[in-house]
């Protein structure tokens, strides 16, 4: 890979969530080259606030999240899933799947399923 510029390297078409990805780290302050998980760069991005722009909030979801009560999130068929925006208000009359960045104390993403928001990040 040494001997390879990033433009020639195979591209990779399905993602694990342990997948590295190379990062640079404060880039217009003291730039580092650093590694990160494809989770914990989806995680970061999320918790900022930026969930909108890793999630295309135009697809036609077929899948419908809900909690099994202890924080897991599943799926079932036949459902879709909506961004509700950021804020500190929590939205009115959300339906199960609703996703929701809660900024009341930093940004917390949280999904509506089985009658109360619950945490993602």
């Amino acid at each position: 890979m040494a001997d390879k510029k990033l433009t020639q390297l195979d591209a990779l078409t399905s993602v694990n969530y342990l997948d590295l990805s190379y990062v640079i780290d404060d880039p217009s302050g003291t730039p580092a080259s650093k590694k990160c998980t494809a989770q914990n760069l989806v995680k970061g991005g999320a918790s900022e606030g930026a969930i909108a722009d890793l999630v295309d909030t135009t697809l036609t979801a077929s899948k419908n999240l809900v909690s099994d009560g202890g924080g897991k999130v599943i799926t079932t068929d036949d459902t879709w899933c909506r961004w509700r925006g950021s804020g500190s208000s929590t939205p009115t009359s959300p339906s199960e799947g609703d996703i929701w960045n809660d900024t009341t104390s930093g940004n917390t993403v949280k999904i509506y399923a089985n009658g109360d928001w619950r945490a993602l990040n």
